[in-house]
């Protein structure tokens, strides 16, 4: 009897309780639109890291490898999205999504000859083809904006309350105008104009050239300082950027300035790290020569939160070796910032700054900057 309750009360559990509803599968279709949310939401590591795993099962997949150089183009990586594409291209010749693809990350290369030839292409098969009309409207908007054009615009101004240690406090001011400018496809300028007012008052002119180089890039600069006081006379000075792999960058920037009596040689190696694609962390080395002192060296850590569209902001710590015209001094410093979009083109830059300069003034400071971005 005993036994036949214990198996009835079983049987009736078993009635209870119900069937463990099981996972549904994930698919590739299920993974695909999860890499498309992914990159639409700006989310290009989650989206790279599924396409990736799709492409470790499917390594010939055309249609795998022209996402994947979508997102590297979103990334700013156009020379490895052009190799994903051409690799596509290579497996899957008359694809004409590939081949659209193929013409848009030439074009945002800046090799338009070999966009348009895409474009011609893919219109002897089908003229009609769905986006083709953008990248030649965008390939003749190229060809007619031509010559040198505004891209950015910046204008900002900044109060500092300057504490001595043997006398009187004072107030000092500045303001700065910068223009951005385009030269040519990937060649880009900027002309930056600062005043600055303490006792006397020093108005620095400055002008930089850059040119994209594959995944890195270079430049060089150059400043003058009519009758200075404080500021160099003027300077010279290069530099650019080259990714070694996977998240880092190394940078690197060498500039040569004159002041009064002397002269001085600085050396800024640096290495970033991308932790993904809003958030960075930069290292620098500053080496000085030169200045009254054989060498001298400094350093910096700045973390960069910079999200496309969204709130964003800094903080840098640095001690190094800092030239005015009284000397070399070495200088301790802690700033951050805010970046505080207003709209698709206008920015707000607030910055707070202290600085210790060593036997000399001690600063703390507030900047705003606002920015205006113009064409695409």
């Amino acid at each position: 009897m005993k036994t036949l309750i214990t198996l009835g009360c079983i049987a009736s559990l078993a009635i209870q309780v119900p069937a463990i509803a099981q996972a549904p599968a994930v698919t590739r279709e299920t993974q695909l639109e999860t890499a498309e949310r992914a990159r639409a939401a700006g989310d290009f590591a989650q989206a790279r890291e599924t396409l990736e795993s799709l492409l470790a099962q499917n390594p010939d997949d055309p249609d795998l490898l022209r996402r994947l150089a979508a997102v590297s183009a979103a990334q700013g990586d156009l020379e490895r999205a052009q190799a994903q594409i051409d690799r596509a291209l290579a497996l899957a010749p008359d694809d004409l999504d590939i081949q659209l693809a193929r013409g848009n990350i030439l074009f945002w290369r800046g090799e338009r000859d070999a966009a348009q030839r895409q474009a011609d292409a893919i219109a002897a098969v089908a003229p009609d083809y769905p986006e083709l009309g953008a990248l030649r409207m965008k390939l003749v908007a190229r060809e007619q904006a031509g010559g040198i054009r505004i891209t950015a615009l910046s204008v900002g101004g900044g109060v500092s309350d300057i504490a001595f240690d043997n006398r009187d406090g004072e107030t000092w001011s500045s303001q700065d105008a910068s223009l951005g400018l385009a030269l040519s496809p990937g060649t880009g300028a900027s002309l930056t104009v600062k005043r600055e007012e303490r006792a006397a008052t020093d108005v620095r002119l400055a002008a930089r050239v850059g040119r994209r180089l594959g995944q890195g890039s270079a430049y060089i600069s150059g400043s003058l300082v009519p009758d200075a006081d404080f500021r160099e006379r003027w300077s010279v000075g290069a530099g650019g950027e080259a990714p070694l792999g996977g998240r880092v960058t190394a940078l690197v920037d060498v500039r040569y300035a004159d002041y009064r009596d002397r002269d001085v040689l600085a050396v800024q190696p640096a290495l970033r790290y991308a932790f993904d694609d809003a958030t960075s962390a930069t290292v620098r080395a500053i080496n000085l020569l030169g200045g009254g002192e054989n060498y001298r060296l400094g350093g910096s850590l700045q973390l960069d939160y910079r999200p496309e569209g969204r709130t964003g902001g800094f903080v840098v710590l640095a001690s190094y070796p800092d030239v005015e015209a009284d000397g070399v001094r070495q200088l301790r410093s802690i700033a951050t910032g805010l970046l505080l979009p207003l709209s698709d083109r206008i920015t707000l830059t607030t910055v707070g700054a202290y600085e210790d300069r060593e036997n000399s003034y001690r600063r703390l400071s507030g900047t705003l900057v606002l920015g205006f971005r113009f064409g695409a």
